[in-house]
Order: C-alpha cells, then structure tokens, then sequence
C-alpha cells in the first residue's frame, strides 16, 4: 500500500477491485447471507479503511470525497460490501477523530486503518428515530461509569471489535444528558444478542448488542461529558453523505444493468422505454449534485445538516424509484436471482431507512429552512 498514492490513482484502485472481485461475489453474497470475510481483507490490503485516517494514525490521510467516492464505486456492484467500511469509518471513526482525545485516536484509529471493524450503538427497541428517547444509563462508579443497556439493528454488530454506545448521565437534562462512550468487544459484560435476517445488504451484520454492567473508564469518554447527542448528530451529518453515496452507487449499478441487458433498446425508438430512462439519469443526476455539494460543504467545515439531509433524501428515494423502474424495463430478467437489479431493488430501501429515515430527513429539511428565514442556495 503506497502512502503517497494520489486520490485519482486510488479510486482508479478500488474501481479494478470492485469490478473484479467485488462483483464476481456479490450474488453469493447477498444469496447466503455471509459476511464476505475475504473481501474485506482485501480492501483492508488495498487501503479502503485507510483512506480518510490521517497518516499519523497509519492512513492515508485522503479526503472525505475520496472516502464517499469509495463507498459510491462499491455500492455500484454489492451494498453489503461498502457498508461495512462506511459505518466503521464514518460512525466510528469520525467521531473519535474529531472528539476523542488523543489517547482514544491512538487506540482505535491505527486499528481501523488496518481494518479493524468499528460500529455505532445508539439505535433502542423503543428508541430509533428519536435518538434522545434512550434508556441505556451510565451510573459513577469511582474513577469510571457502569453501563447498562440494550441497543438494536446496530450495523456490524456481529463483526465489530468495539462501539460506540450512548447512554443517559444526567436524565433530568433530556437530550443535553447523553454521553458517548467507546466500548470495547472484549469488556466484560458486553454480548452480541439476536441477529436479523433483512431484506436487503444481506452481507452485513445487524444485531442487537447488549450492554450488562460493563465498566469503562473516564478516559472511554468521547467528546464533553454530556454532549454525546449534539455528537450524534455531528456524526450522522456525515454518515449520510455516505448513505447518499450508497444510494447513488446502487441506482448506478442499475441504470447499468439497464442499458446492458434490455435487447428492446437496440435499434429500438420506442418512446416510453427512451422516457423511463431518461427519467432514471435525471434523478441521478440530481441525486449526484446534492450530494456533491453535500460533500463541499462538509469538508469546508461548514455547518452540513441541511445539505446532508437533502442529498439522503434526494439519493434514496431516487434509488428506489430508479432500481424499481429498472425492474420494469428489464421485466423478466429482473424477476430472477440470475441477474443483480433484484438485488439491487432490495438494497436501495435501506437507503431510505437508516440514519435517520427520510421522513425524518423532511422533519430535519424543513426545520433547517424555517431557521434560515426561506431557502438560500
């Protein structure tokens, strides 16, 4: 892995990879519900969890675009398989390197970049939208806190060697008494409990992660104590630019699927198949450039809640609209598992549903708007 490799040369990189072996995979993947352990070695070899860990860390210190362009290239041919770096490097990583102190950067950044599976634990059985509504507690205890909780449909959970996991500090406080602890696999008291078999993204891991009187120290603490929620939010900002990336790479693979096994559009000027298609790129296109922009204003550290929820917004409903019209185009070819656009209309829900579901998104997008005083693009 050469550290000094331009952010061109790597996607050129992981576009070979993802062409070759992600895509010979991919059906068997989604087929068997594995976790593709190969794959991920090999993208730990090619630097794709490195790519956005600064190199003091041991990565390669790349830009967000480039680690959004990652997820986008391999979503294209397996969302399964793009997920799992994306939530480790977006959900965890992230946040430790932009809150944790240095002692915790050192801990589980160097870890992450050599491909070490990291998750984000805040989502309860009766708290998934309202991220504030949890019942996890974290209770002093001389120099460190004992937690105690059930999180679920936490992503990577089966594969993960260490959390992120919010829990309540101050209850009086409500939403500001939240804090965000990295928990480690290995504590004692920490388990994985059901797995759930998904529609969809077959390949990951989505279980609940049960959380029994484990004890952490201060020092576990990421960010101010009782600022985890403004964190959260901080973090899923960005985790749906990835999931705006996911989307779009997904509704990619499908308009090329499209143009590669439909046999009526050669030679053929039927109008209503040409109109289907041409609906299908200009949702992509505009999915593309909300996304884009979403991307701009994140890496000039500007405040990116509008934008954000706006490119998940725009990438996932047109992800399901275009993987749906690619069904119908290629009719009975898409019916079967022989071909990967069903697979493709499966995966482009969850883009919808997680990190906030696009419902929420509207909540977020028409809040942001009233707080501006009316739309300033």
């Amino acid at each position: 892995m050469n550290s000094g490799i331009s952010e061109r040369e790597k996607l050129k990189e992981i576009e070979e990879f993802a062409t070759s072996k992600v895509r010979a995979r991919a059906s068997e993947v989604d087929e068997t519900s594995t976790f593709p352990v190969d794959l991920i070695k090999e993208m730990s070899e090619l630097g794709v969890f490195s790519i956005y860990i600064p190199k003091e860390y041991g990565g390669l210190g790349l830009s967000l675009r480039t680690l959004m362009e990652t997820i986008r290239i391999i979503s294209r041919e397996c969302a399964s398989t793009s997920l799992i770096p994306d939530v480790t490097v977006s959900l965890f990583g992230e946040p430790i390197l932009k809150y944790g102190t240095e002692s915790l950067k050192q801990k589980y950044l160097s870890r992450i970049a050599k491909g070490t599976i990291g998750a984000l634990a805040i989502t309860e059985p009766g708290a998934g939208s309202d991220a504030a509504a949890i019942k996890t507690t974290a209770v002093k205890k001389g120099e460190g806190y004992v937690v105690n909780g059930a999180k679920t449909f936490i992503t990577n959970g089966g594969e993960a060697e260490f959390f992120l996991a919010s829990a309540v500090t101050a209850p009086e406080k409500k939403h500001h008494g939240i804090t965000l602890f990295a928990i480690d696999r290995e504590m004692s008291g920490l388990s994985i409990g059901k797995e759930f078999k998904k529609m969809g993204i077959r390949g990951t891991s989505t279980t609940e992660v049960l959380i029994d009187s484990v004890e952490v120290g201060e020092e576990q603490i990421v960010g101010k104590f009782n600022e985890g929620f403004r964190i959260e939010m901080d973090t899923l900002n960005v985790g749906r630019i990835g999931i705006a990336s996911q989307a779009i790479g997904i509704a990619e693979g499908a308009v090329r699927d499209v143009i590669k096994f439909n046999e009526q559009f050669k030679g053929s000027n039927r109008e209503g198949m040409a109109f289907k298609l041409a609906d299908m790129i200009n949702l992509l296109h505009s999915s593309v450039a909300k996304y884009n922009e979403s991307i701009e204003i994140a890496e000039a550290r500007r405040d990116p809640t509008l934008l954000s929820s706006l490119a998940k917004l725009q990438a996932g409903d047109a992800a399901v609209k275009i993987t749906a019209d690619a069904v119908e185009l290629l009719g009975y070819r898409a019916m079967t598992s022989e071909y990967p656009t069903e697979r493709r209309f499966r995966e482009a829900k969850i883009t919808q549903i997680y990190e906030g579901t696009n419902e929420i998104q509207r909540v977020i997008i028409a809040r942001e708007i009233l707080k501006m005083g009316g739309p300033s693009f």
